[in-house]
């Protein structure tokens, strides 16, 4: 008797049950259900319910359990479902501010091959828009390593576009910037001008700046930007947000906020127009009130209902007084937007030769000794202050770590953050992680350091490490994947979008196949399997953000995420993968991309 009375206990315990009961407002079922659970990794079916998973297993047991009169049930055919594709490091908002400008990109992305094609480019957009004098024109996406001339434009090439319109163009990495003369004027960029701390004015010769700023040098030139109106600024954030839904991502990152990205992220999600989830992580170097307590930092609950609530390690920071700066919140998501921690830029870009390595270039940049190795852009002091803030604050950390040297500097931080307050989930994570070498890896996986890695360098920019930056046995290492994994690091994979786009098959292809434009296999030894590569932007990167048990795979409570494929990724031939076509991609239970 006491045996039937806990059976029905336990039948309470789980729900109602039935069709009348259960009535899922979405079943969909056959097809190649890939759940990116290790206990339960295929299944027939998947029940959606007020925008979470309430059921997955066979599909007889769920049209039986979850169906109802107003459910809809797709069958999947041969499609392919899989969780909800998360973005671990790009630049959302800060594609706002060149969408709709001209796209100086190699193929596959442009067709820009000369530094010639640059100024016809720009020439054209100034005609075409009929841009009056004193307008920037601002192009963006040149590649160096791509260019017939074999070289960065300069201030001379841009004066051909334009004398009475400033002139900026944008690398592919995101780190360099070229100005014309114009441009260089109105920001006092001078022959007497010194090079920043982390950054580099390049010159002639002669000693004149020659138009390329690298890193923080090009700080300046940010006060040229001419933002459209708000209302521009948030159609142009809905594009690029079904432009990434188009692409199967479901949550996004901004990487480097500045101010006005998290005003703009802000009212988008005040006026509920996020399609996507966005954790938004502020720029260090204009965060440093939070370092220097000028400005409080606060941990809070989520609001109720949240979709994802960050998970603080310590007690809350008190808020701001009367008359201080507002405070840094931290807190699950509000109309699917919420603030991840802080992004450290600790060194520059391999491709643009201003990463920080342990060893020299193969080939320095022009006017660079033979033993250059790039620089860093923050020191070790003020990343030893960052990690020691955040072990005692709980203020997560996002670090961009190209070089190894660079990699060394954090990882000597947070060691000594470890040493001083003893270990805690702070999961920081070395953004990029590009040439880290075994050592470094041993290293992060004792720490909990996260390597959140950038596999499509070895299809875009392969063979110009392999030739010029860091010759063929330092370019067979870079991001170094299936090691990470024999470590047991969790690690990510990430497309740092804009720097190319935000198409996560394309990721996974390059993480699998490690295939250069040329054709080169790119440190076969580091290859991964299809399903470590889904990982990676599924399992993996939901714990990067601490939402784990939310999302990144299909199980019952998490939410309805999910992405539909035209062919099963685990079951093509690898090669092919770049060629499978997201179908239809849903945020909690709710369509918002379908291929037409």
């Amino acid at each position: 008797m006491k045996l039937h009375v806990a059976a029905a206990l336990l039948l309470l315990s789980l729900g109602p049950s039935g069709p009348a009961a259960a009535a899922a407002d979405l079943i969909l079922r056959g097809g190649h259900i890939i759940t990116m659970n290790p206990a339960q990794p295929r299944v027939e079916a998947v029940a959606v319910k007020g925008g979470r998973i309430v059921a997955v297993g066979a599909s007889a047991a769920l049209m039986k359990s979850q169906r109802g009169k107003g459910t809809r049930v797709v069958d999947l055919g041969s499609r392919a479902l899989l969780p909800g594709f998360i973005d671990a490091h790009s630049h959302i908002a800060q594609y706002e501010a060149t969408w709709g400008m001209p796209v100086l990109s190699p193929p596959p992305v442009g067709d820009v091959g000369s530094v010639g094609d640059i100024v016809d480019r720009l020439r054209s957009h100034i005609e075409a828009r009929r841009l009056p004098q004193g307008t920037l024109v601002l192009g963006h996406g040149y590649d160096d390593s791509l260019l017939a001339e074999g070289r960065h434009p300069t201030r001379a090439d841009l004066d051909r576009v334009s004398t009475v319109h400033p002139v900026m163009v944008i690398h592919a990495s995101g780190h360099l910037l070229v100005a014309n003369s114009l441009a260089m004027r109105k920001v006092g960029v001078s022959r007497d001008t010194p090079d920043p701390a982390g950054g580099l004015i390049r010159r002639d010769p002669a000693g004149e700046p020659d138009g390329v700023m690298e890193e923080l040098a090009g700080m300046p030139f940010l006060a040229l930007l001419q933002r459209a109106s708000l209302e521009r600024r948030l159609k142009h954030l809905g594009e690029i947000q079904r432009f990434y839904a188009s692409h199967g991502v479901t949550t996004a990152q901004d990487g480097i906020s500045m101010p006005e990205d998290l005003a703009l992220l802000g009212e988008a999600a005040r006026r509920k127009q996020l399609i996507l989830d966005v954790v938004a992580y502020p720029r260090w170097d204009v965060s440093r009130d939070v370092l220097e307590g000028r400005r409080a930092l606060v941990l809070r609950p989520p609001a109720p209902g949240a979709n994802a609530p960050y998970r603080p390690t310590t007690g809350a920071s008190p808020a701001a007084k009367p008359g201080e700066a507002m405070p840094l919140v931290l807190a699950g998501y509000r109309n699917r937007f919420r603030m991840g921690g802080i992004k450290i830029t600790a060194d520059g870009s391999p491709q643009g030769k201003t990463a920080f390595l342990t060893a020299p270039y193969v080939h320095p940049p022009h006017g660079q000794p033979a033993d250059y190795r790039g620089y860093p852009t923050v020191t070790q002091e003020e990343l030893d202050r960052w990690f020691d803030f955040s072990w005692t604050r709980g203020l997560p950390l996002i670090v961009h770590c190209n070089g190894d040297a660079a990699a060394d500097q954090m990882i000597a931080a947070v060691r000594k953050a470890v040493a001083t307050h003893g270990p805690r989930d702070m999961r920081p994570v070395m953004i990029h992680a590009q040439m880290i070498r075994h050592d470094q890896v041993d290293a992060m996986a004792e720490l909990g350091i996260v390597p959140s890695f950038f596999t499509a360098h070895t299809f875009f920019w392969g063979d110009w490490h392999r030739a010029e930056t860091v010759g063929p046995e330092r370019a067979a290492g870079m991001s170094p994947a299936a090691y990470a994994q024999t470590r047991g690091i969790a690690f990510t994979n990430h497309t740092d979008a804009p720097v190319v786009p935000p198409d996560q098959l394309m990721l996974v292809w390059t993480a699998v196949n490690r295939v250069s434009r040329s054709g080169v296999v790119v440190g076969p030894e580091e290859r991964i399997t299809p399903l470590a590569a889904l990982q990676a932007i599924t399992q993996n990167a939901a714990r990067q953000y601490f939402e784990e048990r939310d999302k990144g795979s299909l199980e019952p409570g998490k939410l309805a995420d999910l992405v539909i494929l035209d062919r099963n990724p685990l079951e093509v031939d690898p090669m092919a993968i770049r060629n499978i076509r997201v179908l239809e991609t849903l945020k909690e239970g709710r369509t918002i991309y379908r291929r037409r």
